[in-house]
C-alpha cells in the first residue's frame, strides 16, 4: 500500500520539507535491521505484518479529506485514493469511518441524539484517531519487548516446591533524554519537554554534585562547598499543586467554557511575581509568557494549550476501533481505552470518564515523570552526554562556542568543576593499604612496633605524602632517604596532606587527580 509513495506524499511526514539523509544511512538497510530485530525479540511473522500494516494505515489516514455539506455538516471524501488503504488495513467500513469522524452523539437522560460535525472538527477528530492509534501501537511494542527480555523464573512457572515465585536479578535500563527545546514559536509540547529536562537536570545535580560534596562532609575531610544552580523553583513554577502552570492548565481544562485566553489570564494572575516567570506588556498582548529555565529563557505561546492538554479522543473513534474486523486493531483499541470492571447491572464495562476525573496530557506526563525519577533514584546511574558539533549539519566542523553552551546547559561544566577541585579517586582504608603498602613498608613496620597506637592507613598516607611532596619539589631521592632515616630514629616529619592532595576520611582515603597519578607512577616503578 505504500510502494508507490515517498515521505513527501503523506501529510504526516512532509511538513518539515527535509527528506534527504545526510548521515550516510541507507533506509533500506535499516528496514532489514528492523525486521531482524523483531525476529530476535520473538515477534511472529503475522504479528510483524500487523504492526507494519497499522503504520501504513496511519500514514494514509493523514491524507484523508472531507467535503463540507454545510456550515455544520461534512462527510468523508469517498474519491480520495487513500481511503481504500485505510479501510482495508484497519478493518473499517466506509460508513462506520464516516459516522465516527463526521458525527457525534449526545446522551440526555435515556435519549441519545446524533449531531453532525463541520469539516474542521472532522479533521481534528481524524488527527486524534491517528495519534491514539499510533500511541497504542508504540505502547504495544514497548509491552512486547519488555515481555520478551524479562527474566523468567522457571521454578515458579513449574510450580516447584520451595520456590518463592520471585525473580531476583539486576536490571539495566537505557534512558534517552531529549534536550531543551527553544524555537521561534514554543507551545505546550516544548513546555512538557523542557519540564522533563528541568526535573532530570535536578536529578543530575543531586547525584553528581550534592552527593559528591555530602560524602566529603560525611567522611569529615576538609572541603569548600561548591555552589551550583538550583532549579527547584522552576519545577515549582511548572508543576506545583495549585499554582503551577500545568495545574492551572488542568483546572482550565476541567472547567466549562474555558479557552486559551482564560488560561493565559489565569497564569498572569497567579504566576506574576515569580522570579522564574516572565510576562511583559508585549507578551501579555500576544498571550505569551516566558520561563527562565536552567538552560536559558524560553518564551511560550498559549495558543492551543487547552486543546492539546485535553487531547480527547471522541467516544465514536474508540467505538470505531472496537468495531474493526481486524483483531490486532481491537487489541490497540483496548490499549487506547482499557475496559473497566463490569457494572452491577451488566454491560460491557467501558465507561467514559467525566471531565473531573479524566486524566489530562499534562497530568499524565507529570505522573510518568515522577515515576521515572523514582526509578532512577533506585539505580546507580551513569550519564552519557551527546554533543552536536555544529548547527549546520556538516562534518569536520567544530563550533567551540556551541559546544561550551551545550556543556553548560547540561550541567557538565559544574560536574567538571567538582571533579577538578575535589577528590575523584577514593579507596576504603583497607583497599588503600593493600594497593599502596609497597610504597611505605618502613612506615607500616614502625607503626606496628611503636608504643603509640597509629592506624596503618595514617602511617602509610603520611609516608606517601612525604614522597609526593619531595617529587613536587624536585628532591625525590633525598626526601625518601630522609624519610626512611627519620622513621628509624622515631621522628615523624610534618606534612600538609591537603596541599599534597590526600585526605584520610572516616572510612576512605581521598586522592586528588595529581596525587593519584604520582602514586600510580611510584607504584609502577616499585613493582
Amino acid at each position: 500500500f505504500i510502494s508507490d509513495y515517498t515521505a513527501e506524499d503523506f501529510n504526516m511526514t512532509n511538513k518539515s520539507g527535509t527528506y534527504d539523509r545526510r548521515d550516510g544511512v541507507d533506509d533500506c538497510e535499516t528496514y532489514q535491521d528492523l525486521l531482524e530485530a523483531m525476529d530476535t525479540m520473538g515477534f511472529a511473522p503475522e504479528e510483524q505484518k500487523d504492526i507494519l500494516a497499522i503504520t501504513c494505515a496511519v500514514l494514509h489516514s493523514s491524507n484523508l479529506t472531507f467535503n463540507s455539506l454545510s456550515a455544520d455538516e461534512s462527510e468523508i471524501d469517498r474519491e480520495n485514493p487513500h481511503l481504500e488503504p485505510v479501510l482495508s488495513l484497519m478493518g473499517f467500513t466506509a460508513e462506520n469511518l464516516n459516522r465516527a469522524l463526521c458525527y457525534f452523539s449526545i446522551v440526555a437522560g435515556k435519549e441519545k441524539h446524533t449531531r453532525s460535525l463541520p469539516k474542521q472538527k472532522a479533521e481534528k477528530g481524524t488527527e486524534a484517531l491517528i495519534k491514539a492509534t499510533y500511541g497504542a501501537l508504540f505502547t504495544y511494542l514497548v509491552q512486547r519487548i519488555n515481555a520478551s527480555i524479562t527474566l523468567k523464573d522457571e521454578k515458579s512457572q513449574r510450580g516447584s516446591r520451595g520456590s518463592s515465585g520471585k525473580t531476583k536479578a539486576a536490571t539495566i535500563g537505557v534512558l534517552d533524554i531529549f534536550g531543551f527545546e527553544s524555537f521561534k514559536v514554543n507551545s505546550f509540547e516544548q513546555l512538557c519537554i523542557n519540564y522533563c529536562n528541568e526535573a532530570l537536570q535536578q536529578q543530575f545535580n543531586l547525584f553528581v554534585l550534592k552527593k559528591e560534596q555530602e560524602e566529603y562532609e560525611r567522611e569529615g575531610i576538609q572541603w569548600s562547598f561548591i555552589s551550583f544552580p538550583e532549579n527547584q523553583d522552576v519545577l515549582d513554577l511548572i508543576d506545583k499543586k495549585g499554582s503551577g502552570i500545568l495545574n492551572i492548565l488542568d483546572d482550565q481544562c476541567r472547567a466549562p467554557g474555558t479557552t486559551d485566553k482564560t488560561f493565559a489570564n489565569d497564569i498572569y494572575q497567579k504566576c506574576t511575581g515569580h522570579t522564574r516567570f516572565e510576562a511583559n506588556f508585549r507578551q501579555v498582548g500576544a498571550r505569551q509568557f516566558g520561563v527562565h529555565h536552567y538552560a536559558g529563557t524560553v518564551e511560550y505561546d498559549t495558543e492551543g494549550f487547552v486543546e492539546k492538554n485535553r487531547d480527547e479522543l471522541p467516544k465514536e473513534a474508540t467505538e470505531l476501533l472496537l468495531s474493526s474486523t481486524n483483531e490486532f486493531v481491537k487489541k490497540l483499541a483496548n490499549i487506547v481505552s482499557p475496559p473497566t470492571a463490569a457494572p452491577t447491572g451488566g454491560g460491557r464495562g467501558r465507561k467514559a470518564a467525566s471531565a473531573g476525573t479524566r486524566v489530562t496530557v499534562g497530568g499524565q506526563f507529570s505522573r510518568q515523570l515522577q515515576e521515572l525519577r523514582s526509578k532512577i533514584d533506585l539505580t546507580s546511574p551513569h550519564y552519557v552526554r551527546c554533543l552536536k558539533p555544529n548547527d549546520l549539519l556538516v562534518p569536520d566542523h567544530f563550533d567551540p562556542v556551541n559546544i561550551v553552551d551545550q556543556l553548560r546547559c547540561a550541567g557538565v561544566i559544574e560536574a567538571v568543576r567538582v571533579s577538578r577541585v575535589g577528590y575523584p579517586q577514593r579507596y576504603p582504608h583497607s583497599a588503600f593499604v593493600a594497593r599502596y603498602r609497597i610504597l611505605g613498608l618502613q612506615a607500616l613496620k614502625k607503626a606496628a612496633r611503636g608504643s603509640r597506637r597509629v592506624k596503618p592507613v595514617d602511617a602509610l598516607v603520611n609516608s606517601i605524602a612525604l614522597q609526593i611532596q619531595a617529587i613536587d619539589s624536585g628532591n625525590a631521592d633525598t626526601s625518601i632517604e630522609n624519610d626512611q632515616k627519620s622513621s628509624k630514629k622515631g621522628s615523624e616529619p610534618d606534612v600538609d596532606l591537603v596541599s599534597v592532595g590526600i585526605q584520610v576520611g572516616k572510612t576512605k582515603v581521598f586522592l586528588r587527580r595529581h596525587a593519584y597519578e604520582v602514586l600510580e607512577r611510584l607504584r609502577g616503578v616499585k613493582m
